[in-house]
């Protein structure tokens, strides 16, 4: 009841700057996971099986191809970062979402391989190192800013609930983008939808974001970096300070989150749909095509088991150290990594949906709690740069494992090696885990 009525008595500015900041983050989820659902599916097919002849390598390539705006993600932390702690992070957030416009523009209206060639798949490729930089830069500048505008307010004690909050904008945008890709395959001709049906999602991802600027712009900036600069408490190289200082914190971070976005680009996008439409042979579950099914249950149990678990976690971490929550995230969800495919193998659509929603809670158990235990664990003066970097240092290992790893067991092993894919989640909800222990430790001295 306590907890309830601190929530309503939050004051507007702590609620608009959640909006704000989280309209964004969920725009640039939106268009990063958009482009996991094409990779597997449209891409392959206009871009790089024409060019491929070989499918294990088409998709290998494909996969590549989303996973390396991961790779480049900790540059943008770097470069925003450094912004952000010394320029201010409204302005800083502003400018994150000019690249995440360009980059949705870009991968909307880039032609097909039998067009102009090549040149499709680079300018592909330079869309997602753009987008890989803006977001770089987004989720530790959103993170920092609602932390702060809640401690200047007076509510530091419900941090981790509206942390979680902006965390569920993250969930949403995923689930969006799912979901606006599934209902667009299965609502449009086939012929439309790999046309332009496609098309039109990212694009309409880029108008919505020119509001979400403007929304960011008209608030005001984070009172507590307004007070370091009175105090003349700004760094020269706040980024590479944090580096100096904090490195094993960063790195720590960086290993102990990494689980939870692993799961959906590792096990989930786009492997699943090739698992089973390709492996297990399923054309149809439920009266629709069975790529469509997939993708519907990936966004229903993330709307519904990943939102839930999402909130929770959020509003625990005010009551509870962060970390053991990632601790239990990460044991749950290498169970779910065991499994995960053997129940979609069963091909009865209730038992694949209820395989989804189970891991969705699993890998979802630690994420509302992350803005509170970033935020918390580095000072105003490089806040930005610090939850920036350990937040997209843990997306580079994920880019690595999707984007290196998993492309090399699906061309060595082939589509059916469902096994190793398993055996990989399992090994990195392994690390995650021994990461958040010795975090913990590392943080009680």
């Amino acid at each position: 009841m306590i907890i309830s009525m601190r929530v309503t008595e939050v004051p507007r500015i702590v609620k608009s700057t959640v909006l704000a900041a989280g309209l964004g983050t969920m725009l640039d989820y939106y268009d990063f996971l958009l482009a996991a659902n094409a990779a597997g599916t449209v891409w392959l097919s206009l871009y790089f099986e024409p060019a491929f002849k070989v499918p294990g390598i088409a998709l290998s390539l494909a996969m590549v191809t989303y996973a390396i705006a991961y790779v480049i993600r900790p540059l943008g932390a770097f470069i925003f970062g450094h912004i952000g702690d010394r320029v201010g992070r409204r302005f800083t957030l502003v400018l994150t979402l000019v690249l995440a416009f360009a980059s949705m523009v870009m991968m909307g209206l880039t032609p097909t391989y039998s067009q102009i060639g090549v040149y499709s798949i680079i300018i592909l490729l330079v869309s997602r190192l753009i987008l890989g930089v803006g977001f770089g830069g987004e989720w530790g500048g959103g993170a920092t800013w609602i932390s702060e505008v809640m401690l200047a307010n007076g509510y530091g004690d419900l941090e981790g609930f509206w942390g979680g909050v902006f965390q569920v904008f993250a969930t949403a945008g995923i689930a969006l983008a799912s979901l606006a890709f599934s209902l667009a395959s299965l609502l449009t001709p086939h012929q439309f939808f790999y046309s332009w049906g496609w098309r039109i999602l990212f694009l309409i991802g880029a108008a919505v974001i020119l509001v979400a600027a403007v929304i960011r712009h008209r608030l005001i900036e984070s009172p507590l970096f307004m007070d370091l600069i009175k105090r003349g408490g700004v760094l020269r190289y706040p980024a590479l300070e944090v580096f100096r200082r904090e490195w094993v914190k960063v790195l720590l971070l960086a290993f102990a989150w990494f689980y939870i976005t692993a799961v959906t680009v590792v096990a989930v996008l786009p492997y699943s749909v090739t698992y089973v439409t390709r492996v297990l042979g399923l054309r149809t579950l439920m009266g629709m095509q069975a790529n469509s099914f997939i993708l519907l249950s990936y966004a229903v149990s993330l709307l519904t088991g990943g939102v839930a678990s999402t909130l929770i976690s959020g509003l625990l971490s005010d009551k509870h150290n962060p970390l053991i929550i990632l601790v239990i995230g990460s044991a749950a969800t290498g169970i779910m990594s065991i499994l995960f495919y053997p129940l979609l193998a069963t091909g009865n659509p209730v038992i694949m949906l209820t395989a989804f929603e189970a891991y969705m809670v699993s890998e979802y158990m630690g994420f509302g709690s992350l803005p509170k235990l970033f935020t918390l664990l580095f000072p105003t003066m490089y806040r930005y740069s610090g939850s920036g970097l350990a937040y997209q240092l843990g997306g580079l290992l994920t880019g690595l494992a999707s984007g290196l790893i998993l492309p090399i067991i699906i061309s060595t092993l082939g589509y059916s090696a469902w096994y190793a894919v398993s055996a990989l989640m399992v090994s990195i909800s392994l690390v995650s885990l021994a990461s958040s222990l010795v975090l913990l430790r590392v943080t009680s001295k």
